[in-house]
């Protein structure tokens, strides 16, 4: 009888929560992410927009669309108006949906990058982590986080189906923390986790002139602003 009043408050106070920003969120064994966290918090955008697809062949088509920050995958509204994932089909190189471009890298997935025509460029990757938890934890949970369920892993997963995700995590209490990857864009399109040997790599005539300013600006390649005062000086050189 304990066990089943705690487990009704839980989800009464969850239920007053949808809707809510309340990162990182928390989700019992057996239920879905997508039950506790609101839509908005789970996609890139609010609702489903207009995408042109552009593909490697120069042909280009157009959907109704949204990018899945959980299974890190673009959904589309089919013509049956059901939504279906569409598999990283490399045959696919980007998704622009009128100022927002997401670039189809065959290494990192899907990308947001900078619309603008200028290079190197800030690309970023936010994703749903989620951390599988011990029972016997404190009220179920712990802090503790597994190197075996980085977004690596949930990559993987993710690139299967909706069941294949649900049945890894489905006998685990789950928190759901809310992620971002930073990565650098060449002029070629070719993508790179963000970090100063990467910039060097992508610009190497200019290694002692970025090395400096990194040194004198003390600059942080691990921060958002950071990159965006970095590239915005490679851009320039």
């Amino acid at each position: 009888m304990k066990v089943l009043i705690v487990t009704t408050l839980f989800f009464l106070f969850q239920g007053e929560m949808v809707g809510q920003s309340n990162w990182p969120y928390r989700v019992p064994a057996g239920v879905r992410v997508e039950s506790i966290v609101p839509f908005d918090e789970l996609y890139l955008f609010p609702d489903f927009r207009k995408c042109a697809i552009f593909y490697v062949d120069g042909n280009t088509s157009l959907a109704m669309a949204n990018y899945s920050l959980l299974y890190q995958k673009m959904v589309l509204i089919s013509v049956k108006k059901d939504t279906t994932f569409l598999k990283n089909d490399y045959l696919v190189q980007k998704y622009d949906f009128g100022g927002t471009i997401i670039l189809n890298d065959y290494k990192y997935g899907l990308v947001e990058v900078e619309s603008d025509s200028l290079f190197p460029k800030l690309a970023r990757k936010d994703f749903v982590h989620l951390i599988p938890v011990d029972e016997g934890t404190f009220d179920g949970y712990s802090n503790f986080v597994d190197p075996s369920t980085t977004n690596i892993v949930l990559r993987r997963v993710g690139n299967d189906t909706d069941r294949v995700l649900e049945d890894q995590f489905a006998r685990s209490n789950i928190i759901v923390e809310k992620k971002v990857a930073f990565f650098i864009v060449d002029r070629n399109q070719r993508v790179f986790p963000a970090s100063g040997k990467n910039i060097y790599r992508i610009l190497p005539r200019y290694k002692n002139e970025i090395r400096d300013f990194i040194k004198k600006e003390s600059i942080d390649l691990k921060s958002e602003e950071g990159l965006v005062r970095l590239l915005g000086f490679c851009q320039n050189l």
